[in-house]
């Protein structure tokens, strides 16, 4: 009794936070939606387009993206999208929710992240459509430093990129660490027709251990570039020019965006 008092409280709290939580600085942001998902008080419906799901964010996080919109537009029922930096799920559940039969693969190397992730894949139902990695994507196998943000959506293997906008790392732990191309060639994950990388300045690595997917499969890719160290412009920076370089010589056009970048497959 005692319990489900706390959390009737809780989730009256939290409805009252949806309203005012666009204009929350992003440390009490933060702390309101870690209190939702710990508690599971409100999964609320979150619109995208046409189409709906639920999450336990406290509103619709980067459901406007400039990216996202894009990947949408060229998804088709019946491909593979592969979510890397899946976070939350926000990408993944986006397409799982206008493509049901579309596959859906949500990588989420952050051990609380990924809790998170499937959380909100179980409350939207699409434990059919969406399927979960809690791993790391990058150049070569192994494992690496995984610096955990006080801003989750920061967590990265670049601690630079883990203490911006005021935030801290919380902890560091070696977090698994495969190649887009093992997952492929060893059948665990299908040929991507839709490859998504917003991984906090760790986006070149990525794409170096996909490399035998970009010239095979010739996915879409939509990237989001970061800067890897102080000073560094996101767009423009060392990451970013590695990032083009590495896309034009596999022969993708860059198509730039107000949040990333789509890079559409050329003729072989």
């Amino acid at each position: 009794m005692r319990r489900t008092t706390v959390l009737d409280a809780a989730a009256r709290a939290l409805r009252g936070a949806l309203f005012a939580s666009r204009s929350l600085p992003n440390a009490a942001y933060y702390r309101l939606a870690g209190a939702n998902y710990r508690y599971r008080a409100v999964a609320t419906e979150k619109r995208v387009r046409d189409e709906s799901f639920r999450s336990y964010e406290l509103y619709n996080r980067h459901g406007n993206d400039w990216l996202l919109a894009a990947l949408l537009d060229r998804c088709r029922d019946g491909e593979c999208v592969v979510d890397v930096g899946a976070n939350t799920g926000v990408y993944s559940l986006s397409v799982a929710a206008e493509y049901p039969a579309a596959t859906v693969v949500a990588i989420e190397p952050n051990p609380e992240i990924a809790k998170t992730l499937r959380a909100n894949v179980a409350a939207s139902d699409f434990e059919d459509r969406i399927r979960s990695l809690e791993v790391g994507l990058g150049a070569e196998n192994g494992s690496l430093p995984f610096y955990r943000s006080s801003y989750h959506e920061l967590s990265s293997f670049n601690r630079f990129n883990a203490e911006r906008w005021g935030a801290r790392v919380v902890s560091v732990e070696d977090v698994p660490i495969r190649t887009l191309d093992s997952f492929v060639e060893g059948g665990e994950v299908p040929p991507p027709d839709h490859l998504k990388i917003d991984v906090e300045g760790f986006g070149l690595d990525v794409l170096r251990g996909a490399r035998d997917v970009l010239a095979t499969h010739r996915p879409f890719v939509y990237v989001e570039p970061h800067a890897r160290s102080e000073g560094e412009p996101d767009d423009r920076g060392e990451a970013a020019a590695g990032i083009r370089d590495l896309l034009a010589e596999e022969g993708y056009a860059i198509i730039p965006g107000e949040d990333g970048r789509v890079c559409v497959p050329e003729s072989p």
